[in-house]
């Protein structure tokens, strides 16, 4: 088998190329294109699930702020693994770089994480 060739690269110049590549010259252009979708609007599905909640839990500044979360946890709300595996990473920072959320969205999140805890207990008896 033949071996591969590796040619030695500085990360500036892998940025220049992909730069070029994408028709993106800077980070900053980058970042913008990354940014979260301005038009993204609450579904109609995702407003009646809302409605459906206790008024203590439900998320609206989440829903005004982030209304494609609010769309992604209505839509996962009936499959308890993903559902809890969602809301999970909302909360908890695995990755150590992230912003976070403004307070009161966290603490909707957070509210809303424990209700559905107390719907959906886990069997710890096994």
């Amino acid at each position: 088998m033949k071996s591969l060739e590796f040619e030695r690269t500085s990360v500036a110049d892998v940025r220049a190329v992909l730069g070029e590549q994408t028709g993106h010259s800077d980070a900053a252009t980058l970042r913008r294109r990354r940014a979260p979708q301005p038009g993204t609007v609450l579904l109609q599905a995702t407003a009646a699930w809302i409605a459906s909640l206790p008024e203590a839990v439900r998320p609206v500044e989440l829903t005004r702020r982030f209304p494609r979360i609010a769309n992604s946890i209505g839509q996962l709300w009936p499959g308890v693994a993903a559902c809890e595996d969602y809301l999970e990473s909302l909360v908890v920072d695995r990755r150590g770089n992230r912003t976070g959320f403004p307070p009161e969205v966290a603490r909707e999140l957070t509210a809303l994480r424990s209700y559905y805890t107390e719907l959906h207990p886990v069997d710890r008896s096994s």
